[in-house]
């Protein structure tokens, strides 16, 4: 078998748009040399619980999760 390299080259010509979605909406949990690791909200708040899942998506992508003090 071989790889078709030209339809590989197509979609990691996706990749920056899918990065882009990912940080907009606070997926990404960390990413280094083309690679990242996605996690659904969910599944961030359990494993880094809420205060350091708040700081974590302030920091890296700008999105402010914590609730609102009346």
């Amino acid at each position: 078998m071989k790889v078709n390299m030209d339809k590989l080259k197509e979609l990691d010509g996706h990749w920056n748009d899918v990065m882009e979605l990912a940080v907009r909406y606070g997926f990404i949990t960390q990413a280094y040399g083309g690679t990242a690791t996605l996690a659904t909200h969910k599944n961030q708040l359990e494993a880094y619980r809420a205060e350091n899942y708040i700081k974590r998506q302030r920091e890296m992508h700008r999105i402010d999760m914590e609730e609102a003090q009346e």
